[in-house]
């Protein structure tokens, strides 16, 4: 399976209530790097539209599928 490429070079608007962006000066920078500071991956994007159209949300269970991605994801770690 080919891997994925993805756009790190555009940077989101950064607004609203952010503890890490909101209380800096002009020209200054924080001094950590986090997933959230770069745009969303188009695969997590079209996941969230298509749940945000049930317009229901809570009570789910967490298939299977998903422990075992976490599990495989963990044990790639060693």
């Amino acid at each position: 399976m080919a891997e994925k490429q993805y756009d790190f070079t555009r940077v989101p608007k950064r607004q609203g209530n952010s503890i890490k962006w909101g209380g800096l000066k002009e020209k200054e920078l924080p001094m950590w790097i986090a997933e959230m500071d770069f745009r969303i991956a188009p695969e997590i994007m079209v996941s969230m539209e298509e749940k945000l159209k049930v317009a229901a949300f809570g009570y789910e269970s967490v298939p299977a599928e998903y422990y075992k991605a976490v599990a495989d994801w963990e044990g790639s770690q060693w």
